[in-house]
Protein backbone atom coordinates (compact mmCIF):
# COMPACT_ATOMS: atom_id res chain seq x y z
CA UNK A 1 0.00 0.00 0.00
CA UNK A 2 2.84 2.31 0.65
CA UNK A 3 3.96 1.65 -2.85
CA UNK A 4 0.52 2.55 -4.19
CA UNK A 5 0.49 5.82 -2.29
CA UNK A 6 3.88 6.80 -3.66
CA UNK A 7 2.72 6.06 -7.19
CA UNK A 8 -0.47 8.12 -6.69
CA UNK A 9 1.56 11.05 -5.37
CA UNK A 10 3.95 10.81 -8.31
CA UNK A 11 1.03 10.76 -10.78
CA UNK A 12 -0.55 13.74 -9.02
CA UNK A 13 2.75 15.64 -9.24
CA UNK A 14 3.08 14.73 -12.91
CA UNK A 15 -0.47 15.99 -13.60
CA UNK A 16 0.11 19.20 -11.63
CA UNK A 17 0.28 22.12 -14.05
CA UNK A 18 1.26 25.67 -12.97
CA UNK A 19 -0.22 28.61 -14.91
CA UNK A 20 1.52 31.95 -14.37
CA UNK A 21 -1.15 34.63 -14.43
CA UNK A 22 1.12 37.56 -13.69
CA UNK A 23 0.69 40.18 -16.39
CA UNK A 24 4.22 41.50 -16.32
CA UNK A 25 5.61 38.15 -17.35
CA UNK A 26 4.10 38.23 -20.85
CA UNK A 27 3.97 41.84 -22.04
CA UNK A 28 2.13 40.99 -25.28
CA UNK A 29 -0.72 39.46 -23.32
CA UNK A 30 -1.37 42.66 -21.39
CA UNK A 31 -4.55 44.39 -22.52
CA UNK A 32 -3.57 48.04 -22.73
CA UNK A 33 -7.21 49.20 -22.69
CA UNK A 34 -7.80 47.70 -19.30
CA UNK A 35 -4.96 49.62 -17.74
CA UNK A 36 -6.24 52.75 -16.06
CA UNK A 37 -4.32 55.93 -16.74
CA UNK A 38 -2.43 56.79 -13.68
CA UNK A 39 -2.55 60.38 -12.51
CA UNK A 40 0.66 61.73 -11.12
CA UNK A 41 0.56 61.38 -7.43
CA UNK A 42 2.11 63.99 -5.22
CA UNK A 43 2.36 64.33 -1.52
CA UNK A 44 -0.61 66.19 -0.03
CA UNK A 45 1.31 69.42 0.68
CA UNK A 46 2.44 69.63 -2.97
CA UNK A 47 -1.18 69.17 -4.10
CA UNK A 48 -2.22 71.92 -1.69
CA UNK A 49 0.49 74.25 -3.05
CA UNK A 50 -0.54 73.50 -6.64
CA UNK A 51 -4.15 74.27 -5.76
CA UNK A 52 -3.12 77.58 -4.18
CA UNK A 53 -1.00 78.43 -7.22
CA UNK A 54 -3.92 77.72 -9.59
CA UNK A 55 -6.22 79.91 -7.47
CA UNK A 56 -3.63 82.71 -7.39
CA UNK A 57 -3.23 82.50 -11.17
CA UNK A 58 -7.01 82.72 -11.62
CA UNK A 59 -7.22 85.77 -9.33
CA UNK A 60 -4.28 87.36 -11.15
CA UNK A 61 -5.98 86.94 -14.53
CA UNK A 62 -9.21 88.46 -13.14
CA UNK A 63 -7.32 91.47 -11.74
CA UNK A 64 -5.39 91.87 -14.99
CA UNK A 65 -8.64 91.98 -16.96
CA UNK A 66 -10.10 94.52 -14.53
CA UNK A 67 -6.99 96.71 -14.76
CA UNK A 68 -6.93 96.49 -18.58
CA UNK A 69 -10.60 97.51 -18.68
CA UNK A 70 -9.93 100.43 -16.28
CA UNK A 71 -6.97 101.59 -18.37
CA UNK A 72 -9.14 101.52 -21.49
CA UNK A 73 -11.86 103.58 -19.78
CA UNK A 74 -9.28 106.06 -18.42
CA UNK A 75 -7.66 106.46 -21.83
CA UNK A 76 -11.04 107.10 -23.47
CA UNK A 77 -11.95 109.62 -20.75
CA UNK A 78 -8.61 111.47 -21.12
CA UNK A 79 -8.98 111.63 -24.89
CA UNK A 80 -12.50 112.98 -24.50
CA UNK A 81 -11.32 115.60 -21.96
CA UNK A 82 -8.47 116.60 -24.27
CA UNK A 83 -10.83 117.06 -27.22
CA UNK A 84 -13.21 119.13 -25.08
CA UNK A 85 -10.37 121.34 -23.79
CA UNK A 86 -9.03 121.77 -27.30
CA UNK A 87 -12.45 122.93 -28.52
CA UNK A 88 -12.70 125.41 -25.61
CA UNK A 89 -9.21 126.76 -26.33
CA UNK A 90 -10.12 127.27 -29.98
CA UNK A 91 -13.20 129.20 -28.90
CA UNK A 92 -11.11 131.36 -26.57
CA UNK A 93 -8.67 132.14 -29.39
CA UNK A 94 -11.34 132.92 -32.00
CA UNK A 95 -13.65 135.00 -29.78
CA UNK A 96 -11.50 138.19 -29.67
CA UNK A 97 -11.13 138.18 -33.45
CA UNK A 98 -14.88 138.34 -33.92
CA UNK A 99 -14.76 141.93 -32.61
CA UNK A 100 -12.17 142.72 -35.28
CA UNK A 101 -14.38 141.20 -37.96
CA UNK A 102 -17.35 143.24 -36.71
CA UNK A 103 -15.31 146.47 -36.88
CA UNK A 104 -14.11 145.70 -40.41
CA UNK A 105 -17.72 145.20 -41.50
CA UNK A 106 -18.75 148.49 -39.83
CA UNK A 107 -15.91 150.30 -41.64
CA UNK A 108 -17.02 148.88 -44.97
CA UNK A 109 -20.68 149.75 -44.31
CA UNK A 110 -19.77 153.29 -43.21
CA UNK A 111 -17.60 153.85 -46.28
CA UNK A 112 -20.40 152.58 -48.53
CA UNK A 113 -22.93 154.99 -46.95
CA UNK A 114 -20.64 158.02 -46.88
CA UNK A 115 -19.06 157.33 -50.25
CA UNK A 116 -15.67 158.69 -49.16
CA UNK A 117 -12.31 157.01 -48.67
CA UNK A 118 -11.63 158.94 -45.44
CA UNK A 119 -14.36 157.06 -43.59
CA UNK A 120 -13.00 153.74 -44.85
CA UNK A 121 -9.44 154.68 -43.84
CA UNK A 122 -10.59 155.77 -40.39
CA UNK A 123 -12.56 152.53 -39.89
CA UNK A 124 -9.68 150.34 -41.03
CA UNK A 125 -7.25 152.23 -38.74
CA UNK A 126 -9.56 151.70 -35.76
CA UNK A 127 -9.86 148.01 -36.65
CA UNK A 128 -6.07 147.60 -36.89
CA UNK A 129 -5.66 149.23 -33.45
CA UNK A 130 -8.31 146.90 -32.00
CA UNK A 131 -6.60 143.91 -33.58
CA UNK A 132 -3.22 144.91 -32.08
CA UNK A 133 -4.77 145.29 -28.63
CA UNK A 134 -6.40 141.84 -28.89
CA UNK A 135 -3.07 140.30 -29.89
CA UNK A 136 -1.31 142.02 -26.98
CA UNK A 137 -3.98 140.71 -24.61
CA UNK A 138 -3.00 137.12 -25.46
CA UNK A 139 0.74 137.89 -25.27
CA UNK A 140 1.56 138.52 -28.95
CA UNK A 141 3.89 141.47 -29.56
CA UNK A 142 5.44 142.92 -32.71
CA UNK A 143 9.24 142.76 -32.97
CA UNK A 144 10.65 146.29 -33.32
CA UNK A 145 13.08 145.96 -36.22
CA UNK A 146 13.21 149.26 -38.15
CA UNK A 147 16.37 151.32 -37.45
CA UNK A 148 17.65 148.60 -35.11
CA UNK A 149 20.85 146.54 -35.58
CA UNK A 150 20.09 143.37 -37.55
CA UNK A 151 19.43 140.41 -35.22
CA UNK A 152 19.44 137.04 -37.06
CA UNK A 153 17.63 135.42 -34.11
CA UNK A 154 14.55 137.60 -34.63
CA UNK A 155 14.84 138.77 -38.22
CA UNK A 156 15.31 137.29 -41.65
CA UNK A 157 17.24 139.38 -44.18
CA UNK A 158 15.57 139.31 -47.60
CA UNK A 159 17.95 141.81 -49.15
CA UNK A 160 20.46 144.59 -48.63
CA UNK A 161 20.31 148.29 -49.38
CA UNK A 162 23.44 150.35 -50.17
CA UNK A 163 23.94 153.15 -47.63
CA UNK A 164 26.40 156.05 -47.46
CA UNK A 165 26.36 156.47 -43.67
CA UNK A 166 28.60 154.16 -41.60
CA UNK A 167 26.03 154.24 -38.76
CA UNK A 168 23.45 152.56 -41.06
CA UNK A 169 25.76 149.66 -41.91
CA UNK A 170 24.23 146.42 -40.48
CA UNK A 171 21.06 148.28 -39.46
CA UNK A 172 17.54 147.40 -40.63
CA UNK A 173 16.52 150.13 -43.07
CA UNK A 174 13.27 148.60 -44.36
CA UNK A 175 10.74 146.20 -42.82
CA UNK A 176 9.09 144.07 -45.53
CA UNK A 177 6.96 142.01 -43.11
CA UNK A 178 6.52 142.41 -39.35
CA UNK A 179 7.74 139.72 -36.99
CA UNK A 180 5.96 138.61 -33.82
CA UNK A 181 6.81 137.01 -30.47
CA UNK A 182 4.40 135.37 -28.05
CA UNK A 183 5.33 135.21 -24.38
CA UNK A 184 9.01 135.61 -25.24
CA UNK A 185 9.05 132.96 -28.00
CA UNK A 186 9.42 133.76 -31.67
CA UNK A 187 6.23 133.21 -33.68
CA UNK A 188 7.45 134.61 -36.99
CA UNK A 189 10.72 136.37 -37.83
CA UNK A 190 10.55 139.83 -39.34
CA UNK A 191 11.53 140.03 -43.00
CA UNK A 192 13.83 143.00 -43.44
CA UNK A 193 16.32 144.71 -45.71
CA UNK A 194 19.64 145.57 -44.08
CA UNK A 195 21.85 148.56 -44.82
CA UNK A 196 25.23 147.81 -46.35
CA UNK A 197 28.04 150.35 -46.60
CA UNK A 198 29.32 150.89 -50.13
Amino acid sequence: MANQEIQDKESDIANFNVTDKRQFVNLEAIDKKTLAEEKPRYPSYVEELMGRMAETERKFQEKKQQIDAEIGRTKARLESDFERRLALEKQQIILPFLDVMDNLQRALDSAALAGTVEHLLEGVQMTANLFRSKLQAIGVEAIPALNQPFDPNLEQAVGTVKVQDADSDGVVVEEVQSGYCMNGQLLRPAQVRVGRLE
